[in-house]
């Protein structure tokens, strides 16, 4: 590495999502943590810079598809963290260099087949070089991940554990979210979705379906209209890698783990939340696929670079409310809730957080390295720390 190695760089720093994230490591950074961003456009980066008060000696010129200039950027820094998205076709040889250097690295993806294919290429050269690489480090999908683990821990060595999680959010999307969801259309990666086991490579952990994993209709256990969570698909496959993870460290969830996700809608006399988000989700499903209807999407939605107004951000939310069951039938229930946009402020916190826990506290991760989520790398210490940062968690057992 260099002589003047940093301990993160940003990278995608000029996008909507970086520019809130440096904004966010300029405001909680520990002022002895060296930090950088970097991005194709050095006049957008310079500018951002002199908006953060910071020296342009911190900013890198960075296409993430030429080798040289990940090469450059990878070999400064001992941590990568990258919002540039979509990472099937901008994150590659980030993860590549990453691996085959020994830096570390965080993103906010939710392309699991992208991120399958990165583990079978890359996998051994990060555990040869002691790279440790957490996607899935945003919204995308902490949340699940924290909500298993914890309430994983209220059971005595269950047989089956069946976990199922309800969303209320309020939020915008930004462009960048949306040109993800629409890459995995145009790259067929959406096929590969329904197979609960994709980043899964031992096969001891068993997994199942949960009750009414995909119900549509009005949930008497939350008494409100509701269906699938649009990001259940996603956050179950980073929950059962997590389960299997911890299933070869002798600390298994349950010889079986099912988890689902759902949103909670309206009550009982208010059906119209329910009617859109199905005709939503039927049309996303069924249209995906052409390229006229991605296109319509591409025209109505914002652009990369563009997302709601702040105001919209700031007053957004999401609120978690998770049930677990046992194969005797024992319930345990979790509460988790974050102020702000999910799909934005949201996924900040979350991707700076575990930037920051593995920044300061590198030496407690020193025997942590390969793909790995970010309760498998970081566990109980950086749940904790998320705790005391604003976000709130109960467990009633």
């Amino acid at each position: 590495m260099s002589s003047e190695t940093f301990d993160i760089i940003l990278v995608g720093a000029t996008g909507f999502t970086g520019r809130r994230a440096a904004k966010y490591f300029n405001s909680h950074s520990p002022k002895t943590l060296k930090w950088g961003i970097a991005a194709r456009n050095m006049e957008k980066l310079n500018r951002l810079a002199d908006e953060l008060n910071i020296e342009q000696s911190r900013c890198f010129k960075i296409d993430t598809t030429n080798p040289d200039d990940v090469k450059q950027v990878v070999s400064k820094t001992r941590i990568i963290v990258t919002t540039a998205g979509p990472f099937s076709l901008y994150g590659g040889e980030l993860i590549r260099q990453c691996a085959e250097t020994g830096t570390h690295y965080l993103d906010i993806t939710g392309e699991v087949g992208f991120i399958a294919k990165m583990i079978q290429k890359y996998e051994s050269s990060a555990l040869k070089s002691k790279a440790l690489l957490i996607p899935f480090s945003g919204f995308d999908s902490v949340p699940a991940d924290i909500t298993t683990f914890l309430l994983s821990q209220a059971y005595d060595n269950p047989v089956q554990l069946s976990v199922k999680s309800y969303y209320r959010i309020s939020g915008g999307f930004n462009g960048g979210t949306i040109a993800t969801m629409l890459n995995k259309f145009e790259t067929g990666e959406y096929k590969e979705m329904s197979d609960p086991r994709l980043l899964i490579q031992g096969a001891d952990q068993m997994v199942h379906k949960t009750d009414k994993a995909q119900f549509f209709g009005y949930d008497t256990l939350i008494r409100k209209w509701s269906v699938p969570f649009i990001m259940g698909a996603i956050n179950s496959k980073v929950v059962y890698k997590t389960a299997s993870l911890f299933n070869e460290k002798g600390n298994k969830y349950a010889d079986s783990i099912g988890y689902s996700e759902h949103s909670a809608l309206s009550q009982w006399y208010n059906p119209l939340p329910f009617l859109f988000f199905t005709l939503f989700l039927s049309a996303l499903t069924i249209l995906g696929p052409f390229s006229w209807f991605r296109n319509l999407i591409k025209k109505v939605m914002p652009a990369p670079g563009e997302g709601p107004s702040e105001e919209s951000i700031e007053n957004g939310y999401f609120k978690l409310k998770a049930f677990a069951k046992d194969e005797h039938g024992s319930v345990k229930k979790l509460t988790m809730s974050y102020p702000g946009d999910p799909g934005n402020k949201s996924t900040v916190f979350f991707l700076c957080e575990s930037a920051l826990e593995l920044a300061e506290n590198t030496s407690s991760y020193i025997d942590k390295y390969g793909f790995l989520t970010t309760v498998s790398a970081l566990g109980p210490d950086f749940i904790d720390r998320l705790r005391s940062r604003g976000l709130h968690i109960t467990i009633d057992n």
